[in-house]
């Protein structure tokens, strides 16, 4: 069954597919909170002196080491608030870099393991000099969180099957292959527990096909998000068809005629919003 939860309301979730220009207040108190989506500026002659490592990452806050496109303004609040954070849940973050999304995610008392090979990184992180894992360290001893880095791919991370209670993957899936894609995919669906979520964003770019003949950008390439849940094996449970690339219900002219509703990332996107979950078995009968 595939829930709309529409517009937000004081104290509701907001679940809308595609992010809004308008962010909900609490979203936007959220990013207050943890200087998100790009944290503060640290001066240029104080980033490299070695005395001053905790407090320019105390000061930067935990977003403050990785650009990200400017609609994680919604997707960052969006995704915190798309199921409920228990204290003592198993979360992972698919390809999260050293974002600072899953200290969030720590902070309220998930156990997080972020799991991301850096293929690329050092393109687009401030301080390029400073290796993942040291960076990683430092915020949790500032966050005072226990973020655990994997420093591989889905599959090479072998977390155990049904372990998981939610996974989070934040515009990461348009930048892999077919091939790697499907991997992912299906390992997000092994190791999830029955009734665990997969918080998904996928970018929805705006200079390439349906709108325009174009079909790849340096970023990647618009995802068939109608084969993205199949080749999960879950069930979508948040979203709406027609804003979600490859569903037969979507219409590139109609999401055209709303841009003006939507955030526009600075590179020409926007977010594309769902939760996938991992069906729960039923009950056994009585013999």
């Amino acid at each position: 069954m595939v829930v709309n939860l529409g517009r937000a309301t004081e104290g509701s979730k907001f679940c809308a597919v595609i992010g809004p220009l308008v962010l909900p207040p609490a979203y936007d108190e959220w990013n207050r909170k943890w200087h998100a989506p790009h944290g503060r500026t640290v001066p240029s002659a104080l980033r490299k002196v070695p005395d001053l490592w905790r407090w320019r990452t105390r000061y930067a806050g935990p977003f403050g080491f990785q650009a990200n496109n400017s609609t994680r303004r919604f997707e960052y609040p969006w995704a915190y608030h798309a199921v409920p954070i228990r204290a003592g849940m198993v979360a992972v973050d698919l390809g999260g870099g050293v974002s600072g999304f899953p200290f969030t995610i720590a902070s309220a008392g998930a156990s997080v393991v972020n799991v991301d090979p850096f293929l690329d990184y050092g393109s687009s992180v401030d301080y390029c000099d400073v290796d993942p894992a040291l960076l990683i360290d430092r915020l949790n001893q500032v966050q005072r969180t226990a973020v655990r880095l994997v420093r591989r791919d889905l599959v090479g991370a072998a977390l155990p099957a049904g372990s998981v209670d939610v996974v989070y993957c934040i515009s990461m899936l348009e930048h892999l292959g077919p091939e790697a894609r499907a991997e992912a995919l299906g390992e997000v669906g092994r190791i999830l527990k029955p009734g665990g979520h997969l918080v998904l964003t996928v970018d929805l770019f705006l200079d390439l096909a349906p709108f325009t003949h174009r079909a790849t950008n340096r970023y990647g390439t618009n995802v068939d998000v109608s084969e993205v849940v199949d080749q999960s094996g879950l069930s979508l449970v948040a979203g709406r068809r027609a804003e979600l690339f490859g569903y037969p219900e979507f219409d590139a002219e109609q999401v055209q005629s709303r841009l003006a509703e939507y955030l526009i990332g600075a590179y020409p996107a926007v977010a594309q919003c769902l939760v996938l979950a991992r069906p729960t078995p039923p009950a056994a009968g009585r013999g």
